[in-house]
């Protein structure tokens, strides 16, 4: 299936959270409820330990020699992938939680050419030791996920940890079989990588998603890893 095809409906999708002018309107996501108010004034659930809510400018921004569109709220399901049984699910404990989306191009290539990927940014404020507890049952659920089924191909999961880029964090590879675009195999493998970072009470979640069956550019994905920890760390400090 093209992604072309399918783009404009899933821009169309806004989950309730952040906004590219402000901070966030806190909702539900991921199964998890956080605090809402009638009007526009953001809110934030009070836990034991502190009151958040998500800015705009807690989340990576695009180069501008890179982006393709602006960036977007993002539905919970296309920012954070099912895997083999939602091993990144939010879980219990969180606070505040939204996801953006920008469709980019990669530095070298023409302003009008084919986009070459679509990055989701999750970000989560979670209540007590959650944070902790949510990566712990990620990489537990994580090492029990090879792999699973996306229509007919077989997607590989191939996690390693990541080190020096938050409290804790972890890569994830997604590979499957190229295809071409009318979906017929053409002898090598598509990558797309998630990056998941602990930062104290907040969790972000990275993923490079594929743009007409693009792969990730392991220095494109460093890139956005180191800056979206600056951006977190910003917001925490």
């Amino acid at each position: 299936m093209r992604y072309r095809r399918t783009l404009i409906p899933m821009l169309a999708l806004a989950l309730a959270g952040c906004s590219t002018t402000g901070g966030t309107t806190p909702g539900t996501t991921g199964g998890a409820t956080v605090g809402t108010t009638s009007g526009t004034t953001p809110a934030a659930v009070e836990t034991t330990e502190t009151v958040r809510t998500i800015p705009a400018s807690a989340f990576f921004t695009m180069p501008e020699n890179m982006r393709r569109e602006d960036r977007r709220k993002a539905e919970g399901d296309a920012a954070v992938p099912k895997l083999c049984d939602r091993e990144l699910a939010a879980g219990e404990g969180v606070v505040a939680s939204a996801a953006m989306m920008t469709i980019y191009k990669r530095p070298g290539d023409p302003a009008g050419s084919v986009p070459h990927g679509i990055l989701y940014q999750t970000i989560r404020s979670y209540g007590g030791d959650s944070a902790t507890r949510f990566m712990q049952r990620a990489r537990d659920g994580l090492a029990a996920c090879r792999s699973f089924s996306s229509g007919e191909n077989t997607v590989t999961v191939r996690t390693k940890p990541l080190s020096g880029a938050a409290d804790e964090a972890l890569t994830i590879d997604l590979v499957q079989p190229q295809l071409d675009l009318p979906g017929e195999p053409t002898g090598g493998e598509q990558t797309n990588r998630i990056v998941v970072m602990r930062f104290g009470t907040a969790v972000t979640v990275l993923y490079d998603s594929e743009y007409e069956r693009s792969s990730t550019v392991p220095e494109l994905a460093g890139t956005f890893t180191r800056e979206a920890a600056k951006a977190v760390r910003a917001w925490r400090d």
